[in-house]
């Protein structure tokens, strides 16, 4: 490692505090507005960018009315983020080890009901001393937690936005998406219905830009229809209070989450004409960043499928 180092001048020169001045400077693309949100002055800040500069060689931002990250910038934001994630996680681990714990895991999820509390229970059965932090979150934002290295594994819709990232993949249970409604919506008292029967309904949607409202608006666009217009976007435990107050809501649920949530009767598939396809879920980890606490997980998160598999069957 020393010979390395040695051979990178700069290496030795950059400290944390550069990296996040830069990180800082990219997101805000202003010194002023940069310097304040860091809590220090704007001459102070420039020095720090100029020193950063000088040990790397190259330019980092081009100054005009507002910074602009240059290509070498470019390459170094990518690692910086990646740095900074590793700080953060290297300090919660310390945390958690002077605590009474051996460890930490962060997992990232936009389902929160399928599989994770399986897993989680699991995990800690075998392993009482961890500590575990879920955080929920659209899917793309999630991928970009995972460039970060702000989390350890992802519960994910394994589609093609997943397999084209650097991690590893294992898709664990098959799934699709059901429009459901209250035991007594109109919709629930025939036959099976056509896909635009739903659109005369007011509708509880997920967010824009989760995997679930993609799959969901296409299923429609491929019968030459517009989408439902949703009355209210929100997460599943938002969609699910709204469906239980007795109104004619319709929303939609993973397959799995239909299971969890048809016995109170605020959550029943409507039958419809269209199936509405959804990539399998599955599990996302960085296989240079796996120890035995994440190993223990993706085990537990296997065991969890193979019982919600066998449930189903």
């Amino acid at each position: 490692m020393a010979t390395l180092l040695d051979s990178i001048p700069w290496a030795r020169r950059l400290k944390i505090r550069h990296l996040e001045v830069f990180v800082m400077l990219h997101e805000t693309r202003s010194l002023t507005d940069a310097a304040a949100r860091l809590h220090m002055t704007q001459p102070a800040l420039s020095h720090w960018l100029a020193d950063m500069e000088s040990a790397v060689g190259r330019p980092l931002f081009v100054r005009d009315r507002r910074l602009t990250v240059t290509p070498d910038g470019e390459v170094l934001l990518r690692h910086a983020e990646r740095m900074l994630g590793d700080v953060q996680r290297t300090h919660l681990e310390l945390q958690a080890v002077e605590q009474g714990m051996q460890g930490r895991l962060h997992v990232g999820t936009g389902l929160p009901r399928v599989l994770l509390p399986g897993a989680i229970s699991r995990l800690l059965g075998g392993r009482p001393d961890v500590f575990v932090t879920v955080t929920e979150a659209p899917q793309p934002q999630l991928l970009e937690m995972m460039c970060r290295c702000e989390l350890d594994v992802l519960f994910a819709a394994i589609g093609p936005d997943v397999r084209q990232m650097p991690f590893s993949v294992e898709p664990l249970l098959p799934s699709s998406i059901q429009i459901v409604a209250r035991r007594d919506h109109p919709l629930l008292q025939g036959k099976t219905c056509r896909l635009e029967d739903t659109l005369t309904w007011p509708w509880i949607l997920p967010p824009t830009d989760s995997v679930m409202r993609g799959a969901f608006n296409e299923a429609y666009a491929r019968r030459g229809l517009r989408p439902p217009l949703a009355r209210v976007v929100g997460n599943t435990s938002v969609r699910m209070q709204l469906l239980a107050c007795g109104r004619d809501y319709l929303s939609i649920l993973t397959a799995m989450e239909v299971q969890l949530y048809a016995p109170d009767g605020f959550a029943l598939p409507v039958p419809v004409d269209t199936a509405i396809s959804f990539p399998h879920i599955g599990i996302v980890w960085s296989p240079d960043r796996t120890g035995p606490i994440v190993e223990s997980f993706l085990e537990a998160a296997r065991d969890a499928a193979r019982a919600a598999l066998s449930t189903d069957s």
